[in-house]
């Protein structure tokens, strides 16, 4: 999908549940995001693919310096109003992910959640987002698992833009990022009763399969 197509359905999302807060997704990150940055130092952020700012808000509101990238306008203008709401600055900004820029500064903190492309892209958007930490940083990555196929679960169907640890660790070449090292990368499971993605359109599946990468720099 290009800008204009997450534009309408991000616009249809906000129409269709004035009452929830026409959020398209859930109004918090994954828990296992929450848990894996917890127990790091607050410093400068960036959450790349931000969609409508439930990990910026979610970080700013916890210390963090935090710029937001997504190529949705409406996306950005719903995650604006969101953080108005939580009472917490962040840097919006409208750009694609897969060539915005950081004109040199380096991040002590960027993440990465649910952004599925062709392995060309994603690989090219990981080893470029490594290369802007800041040392002692942190990449934290978590899509959908090619294996949530076989769960029913919400979520992309084509396996093409879905993740696999072998996928994401050998996105990360050390030998051309100096200090940087994969320190987890796994298929975790999310129990979508407790930690949902987003609002759910009747499914049954009861949990969701997720890959991890986290990556130190």
């Amino acid at each position: 999908m290009d800008a204009t197509e997450w534009d309408t359905r991000y616009r249809l999302a906000r129409e269709a549940r004035a009452g929830e807060a026409g959020r398209l997704w859930s109004a918090v990150p994954a828990q296992i995001v929450q848990d894996t940055v917890s127990p790091f130092t607050p410093g400068r952020a960036l959450d790349l693919a931000a969609g409508d700012g439930r990990n910026a808000i979610w970080l700013a509101g916890h210390g963090w310096t935090v710029t937001a990238v997504d190529f949705s306008a409406e996306a950005i203008g719903q995650a604006g109003a969101h953080a108005a709401e939580a009472g917490v600055a962040v840097d919006w900004q409208v750009g694609d992910a897969t060539t915005w820029d950081p004109a040199g500064e380096g991040f002590d903190l960027i993440t990465v959640v649910y952004l599925h492309l062709p392995e060309p892209g994603l690989r090219s958007v990981l080893a470029r987002a490594a290369g802007w930490l800041s040392p002692g940083g942190h990449l934290v990555v978590l899509g959908h698992d090619r294996a949530n196929l076989d769960t029913g679960a919400p979520g992309p169907t084509n396996p093409d833009i879905l993740y696999t640890p072998e996928l994401l660790r050998s996105s990360i070449d050390p030998a051309s990022l100096g200090a940087c090292r994969v320190v987890r990368c796994e298929t975790v499971r999310r129990d979508l009763a407790t930690d949902p993605e987003g609002p759910r359109d009747g499914a049954g599946a009861t949990f969701a399969l997720d890959t991890l990468l986290v990556v130190d720099a």
